[in-house]
């Protein structure tokens, strides 16, 4: 079949040139950041369209957008590079005489208060694996473990992860934070739907967090008002300090900081308060050694 001779007369350099265009959305804008001429770039999409026999963009006055062909081979070209990336990766430390190289993927509550402690202990069992940890959101990282980006990720259970193998990993608390005069401040505990009368500083939609207390709002049938989003929990306690509303942590990342910041921290009442992180890999089967022992290290520690 033509798609057949297409598919394995593909280059590295023409996926390379497609991710490009699919990122930057526009052909001039992609030439420039591959070091190329746009008429160069033009003419391997072109070819690339040819010879699959099917349009992988539209074209428009402003760029150009993926079609759901595209798509599909934008997800597929990423994992192509990232295994290639983990392979030099994997190749080079061994020739530097370690064993192993783990990507992993965690939101920024498992770093803060788990794999801050779990890292270092794993490590110093296991001096021959080096692991690269980025902070992401929970939604970004699912995507990342099933592109292949990473071979491991930790999240919260409320995102949707259909498709991944996972495993269980720690549980956090969430409380309610308010600056030391607000009304909360003076509870004992509350329930979610009480902080719904409040103006709340909230993460990003693509953040578990954001999903989870979404969800709980459209329980009560009310609406959770969000005055200002953020990317980070410090972000969110510097501006509840400023007195723009309150929010909802976990209770380790507003602990260390209530004294000095003048903050109150107030439990949840609520069942989901106390909430699930997830450890989720594409297939325990085709990990490499050292992501499977970091993998299983992490799920024992539950």
């Amino acid at each position: 079949m033509r798609i057949d001779r297409t598919l394995r007369q593909f280059d590295l350099d023409t996926l390379r040139l497609f991710l490009a265009v699919a990122e930057e959305r526009n052909i001039a804008r992609a030439a420039d950041r591959e070091h190329i001429a746009a008429s160069a770039v033009s003419k391997r999409i072109q070819e690339l369209e040819r010879g699959l026999a099917i349009p992988l963009f539209r074209r428009g006055s402003r760029g150009v957008r993926l079609t759901a062909a595209g798509e599909a081979l934008v997800h597929h070209a990423r994992s192509v590079f990232a295994i290639l990336d983990r392979m030099r990766g994997e190749i080079s430390e061994h020739e530097k005489g370690t064993v192993g190289y783990v990507r992993v993927a965690a939101n920024a509550s498992a770093i803060v208060e788990f794999l801050a402690d779990d890292l270092p202990a794993f490590l110093a069992g296991h001096p021959g694996i080096r692991i690269d940890l980025e902070q992401d959101f929970s939604l970004n990282i699912v995507r990342a473990v099933r592109d292949g980006v990473v071979d491991i990720g930790v999240f919260g259970a409320a995102v949707p992860t259909g498709g991944l193998k996972l495993l269980p990993y720690r549980s956090d608390r969430l409380v309610v934070l308010a600056p030391a005069r607000h009304p909360m401040a003076k509870l004992p505990r509350v329930a979610f739907e009480q902080t719904l009368e409040f103006d709340h500083i909230g993460m990003q939609d693509r953040c578990s967090l954001h999903v989870l207390l979404t969800a709980a709002a459209e329980r009560t049938e009310r609406r959770l008002n969000v005055r200002v989003r953020v990317t980070t929990f410090d972000a969110v306690r510097r501006l509840v300090q400023a007195g723009l509303g309150i929010a909802i942590l976990p209770e380790a990342c507003v602990k260390p900081y209530e004294a000095a910041m003048k903050l109150r921290s107030v439990p949840l009442t609520d069942g989901w308060a106390l909430r699930q992180l997830s450890i989720g890999v594409r297939s325990l089967d085709s990990l490499p050694l050292a992501a499977l022992t970091f993998a299983r290290y992490l799920a024992l520690s539950a």
